[in-house]
């Protein structure tokens, strides 16, 4: 199947799963939207991207863009939204080519998509940059207009020229001999200081720009500083500045634009796309290294049955299998965590779920001297959930709490059920709670990221899958913890 006749097969299938993410994942703005609109929004922008990648004709996608930019505009929707809202087509490509394609195919088809993405998002920002841009400029030279024209005429020109400014959401300020003569009530609050702290002020008091770098700044010039906050905090700023007049004499004018969530959008997708590279590679190093323990662990239990061995060479077999599993285990947590996450739901009791996950460590909970206590709430409602997952989420979560109890003299673990009655709906509880060694809460803020681990032989996989599933299924999950005391986790699931 070429990347053409797979778009065209599952044209309907993407575009719903693209509006279903766009009004969960993106922002408030657009999970207010309805959920047609989204699709009829979303299919334009599948279309343009079909058209781009197999006929190699960039109008749609470019009348697209007009259309959204235009739309989204008039509702206030910010850049980085729509750029998110454009990036979940290759998202959800990246999740589903694997599926159908291999090797060079898989290579040139996400190639593909990638650069269609990248082209789209990067044409969208320069024209919806361009038309905010446009505005901003008419309106800065209504400003100047207006401000020339009132200081030769009024002596309330000032009072009428705060009226037009103090609307504005970004900050404008007016600077004089490196100090600001007049500044927004935006960009105080920006700073974080009260309306008029700043008047008075020295600029490179609070911009990493010196003011008499801005003095030589060219009119209508565009650049990126750093913002100083009252508490000393820096931000990434975009300024534009005009040189104008301000009671009668020449000043420089700015607008102050917080790019924080520009700025971190941009790293967040270099983030992301050093994160595929990395599954791919583990996903291709684990297959072939499972391959190998396997054969390597059917060996060793031929060997350990035919072979007569001494006491301490059978415990050497058993050293060896022991490891083996426990590769095995790291190997399947890396595939499970590179993969795409596809869950089957299916009615389940949360307590039948539980019991048979306390069977499953009774022995090495009987082997650990640990004291189980089990409280299960019934009747309690049944949960649409996948049993494979929660058998992984379970697991992972007795085993840390076996393992924080490794050096406690008197090991306790408990494990409890319960129902709570919410307005929303009924929702189903699980906990497990252990008087292990405790987190500290720099730990505890950093326990669910992948690759952290407080263990010396972790990998920091298990808890970022559990966490993975626990959101796929629409639930919650947090961590209690004390030093010394024990650590809890809650995981709350909807009926």
């Amino acid at each position: 199947m070429n990347l053409c006749r797979f778009l065209k097969t599952y044209r309907n299938e993407i575009i719903d799963e693209w509006a279903s993410q766009l009004s969960r994942t993106t922002s408030d703005r657009y999970s207010k939207l309805q959920l047609t609109e989204l699709r009829k929004t979303v299919a334009r922008a599948f279309d343009g991207n079909y058209s781009v990648i197999c006929d190699h004709d960039w109008q749609p996608i470019e009348e697209f863009i007009v259309f959204i930019t235009k739309m989204r505009l008039e509702r206030g929707f910010s850049l980085s939204e729509v750029q998110k809202a454009f990036g979940i087509f290759r998202v959800i490509m990246i999740n589903r080519l694997p599926l159908d394609f291999q090797g060079d195919e898989l290579r040139h088809a996400l190639l593909s998509v990638n650069n269609s993405v990248d082209v789209t998002i990067n044409r969208f920002s320069e024209y919806f940059q361009g038309k905010h841009k446009e505005e901003m400029q008419r309106l800065l030279d209504t400003l100047e207009e207006q401000v020339e024209k009132r200081t030769r005429q009024l002596f309330n020109s000032e009072n009428r020229y705060r009226t037009l400014v103090e609307d504005i959401s970004d900050g404008y300020f007016v600077c004089r001999d490196d100090q600001f003569i007049f500044a927004n009530r935006a960009l105080d609050g920006m700073l974080g200081l009260d309306a008029g702290a700043l008047v008075g002020e020295e600029y490179g008091r609070f911009f990493t720009i010196t003011g008499e770098q801005l003095s030589e700044t060219l009119n209508h010039a565009v650049f990126e500083t750093e913002a100083i906050r009252a508490d000393g905090t820096q931000f990434p700023v975009e300024i534009k500045i005009n040189r104008v007049h301000y009671d009668g004499l020449p000043a420089l004018a700015g607008v102050c634009r917080d790019i924080t969530e520009r700025v971190a959008s941009v790293r967040k997708e270099l983030d992301y796309e050093r994160l595929i590279v990395i599954g791919r590679m583990a996903t291709v190093f684990a297959h072939e290294i499972r391959n190998s323990l396997s054969s390597i662990k059917v060996n060793v239990r031929i060997l350990q049955r035919k072979l007569e061995l001494v006491e301490n060479d059978t415990r050497r077999m058993e050293i060896i299998l022991r490891d083996i599993d426990k590769l095995d285990k790291i190997l399947q947590d890396t595939l499970l965590f590179s993969r795409p996450l596809e869950i089957n739901p299916h009615w389940h009791s949360l307590n039948v779920l539980v019991d048979n996950a306390v069977q499953r460590f009774a022995d090495l909970l009987a082997a650990s001297a640990i004291s189980l206590q089990v409280e299960l709430d019934d009747p309690l409602p049944d949960v649409k959930v996948d049993g494979k997952s929660m058998e992984i989420v379970l697991d992972n979560l007795i085993n840390n709490a076996i393992e924080a109890l490794r050096k406690v003299p008197d090991k306790q673990l408990s494990i409890a059920t319960c129902c709570r009655k919410k307005a929303a709906g009924d929702l189903v509880e699980f906990s497990i709670r252990d008087n292990g060694c405790g987190l500290r809460e720099p730990e505890l803020q950093q326990i669910f990221q992948p690759f952290y681990t407080t263990r010396k032989n972790g990998i920091g996989l298990g808890l970022s899958i559990v966490a993975r599933v626990i959101e796929q299924h629409e639930g919650s999950i947090k961590a209690e913890s004390e030093i010394a005391r024990g650590t809890t986790f809650k995981v709350t699931l909807p009926c």
